[in-house]
This record gives C-alpha cells, sequence and structure tokens, in this order.
C-alpha cells in the first residue's frame, strides 16, 4: 500500500477534511551483495531509487578487494574496503562496478546495480467542493492507468476505512463524487493504489 495523502482542510463547507500521510511500509530497501577472491554475489542487483546496497567479504577471504564504479558513481570509491562498504543510490539508472585491484576484474570481480525510478508520487486529493445535494466531490491527482481507491471514514481510526469506489483513470487526474456524503458534518477521504 502506498502513502496516501487525505483531503485539506475545508471549514467553509462546514465539514472537517485533513490532510495526513498514512505509513505505507514502502521506505528505503537495503540489499546485500558478498564478496570475496574473485566473486560478487549476486553480480547484477536491481534496486529502487533511495535503496542502498551493503557489500560484506565472505568470511575467511582475504580483505584487499575495492569495490569501484566504473562509470559517473565511484560507488565506494577506489581504495580497498576491508569487511565491506555500503552506498546508497540516489537515481535510476545502470551502474557498473568491479574490483580494482590488479588482475581481479579480469577474473571475474565485476558488478552491476540497477537502480529504478521510484514509485509514483501519493495521490493529492484537491477542490473539494459540496453540491447543492450535499454530496462531496473532489479531484484526485494521481498515476495513469494505476487503480485507485477510494476510501472514507468519519473518523481516523485506522479499522474505520470503507471503500467507496475504484477508478482507473486514463490520465493523471480524475473527479469523484461522494453521493453518501449528504447528512455527515465529518468525512474525511483518502485514495490508494494498491
Amino acid at each position: 500500500m502506498k502513502m496516501i495523502s487525505l483531503t485539506s482542510l475545508a471549514s467553509t463547507l462546514g465539514i472537517s477534511l485533513g490532510t495526513v500521510l498514512l505509513p505505507s511500509g514502502l521506505s528505503a530497501a537495503t540489499t546485500n551483495v558478498s564478496f570475496g577472491a574473485f566473486f560478487f554475489n549476486p553480480k547484477v542487483v536491481t534496486i529502487n531509487e533511495g535503496d542502498t546496497v551493503v557489500w560484506t567479504i565472505v568470511p575467511g577471504q582475504i580483505a584487499n578487494h575495492t569495490v569501484t564504479g566504473t562509470g559517473s558513481d565511484p560507488i565506494c570509491g577506489p581504495g580497498i574496503v576491508g569487511n565491506g562498504c555500503q552506498h546508497t543510490f540516489a537515481t535510476a539508472g545502470t551502474f557498473p562496478y568491479d574490483c580494482a585491484t590488479i588482475g581481479h576484474a579480469g577474473l571475474g570481480m565485476t558488478g552491476v546495480v540497477q537502480v529504478v525510478s521510484s514509485r509514483p508520487a501519493p495521490a493529492m486529493l484537491t477542490n473539494v467542493v459540496r453540491l447543492p445535494t450535499g454530496q462531496l466531490q473532489f479531484t484526485a491527482r494521481t498515476t495513469a492507468n494505476h487503480t485507485n481507491i477510494i476510501q472514507a471514514s468519519t473518523n481516523l481510526v485506522p479499522s474505520n476505512w470503507l471503500p467507496i469506489g475504484t477508478v482507473v483513470p486514463g490520465s493523471n487526474s480524475f473527479v469523484f463524487t461522494d453521493t453518501n456524503a449528504p447528512g455527515l458534518r465529518l468525512r474525511f477521504y483518502r485514495v490508494v493504489e494498491p
């Protein structure tokens, strides 16, 4: 579940709508790579932007290796890394590396970190209006062609969120009307992209 934002305060409408960020479990991750005499394992890893790779020497190996980027990112640099090193990758791209100790790369001590673009930005709810019928309508700015589940609650207790609609927009925004809102003084919304 992604981090999702709720609607902004709309006191002029006689309702309370808040902006809240909910934890999604989608935080930066760590990927482990082991290394030793003429190997990195795994040789290729795929991570998201903002994730970290940790290189750790296999027990019993001689610590005379480097984890040196051969492209635009030096990764852990040209020096001997001893028992290991770590590097956080902030941007998408392909980042090759090798052990710069003489002869090691030629014997297979090479690897690649493939960094993919971050997840789409969380949905943002805007333009909240109460219609003459008492229904609430808002615009959701989100990711095109992704499933969006609209949920509503009359309070922010985690167990009180109920699905009230599902939309797969063809563009980066859609308008949603809550037909169940008439008569409710307090209504909170969130959009979940599963």
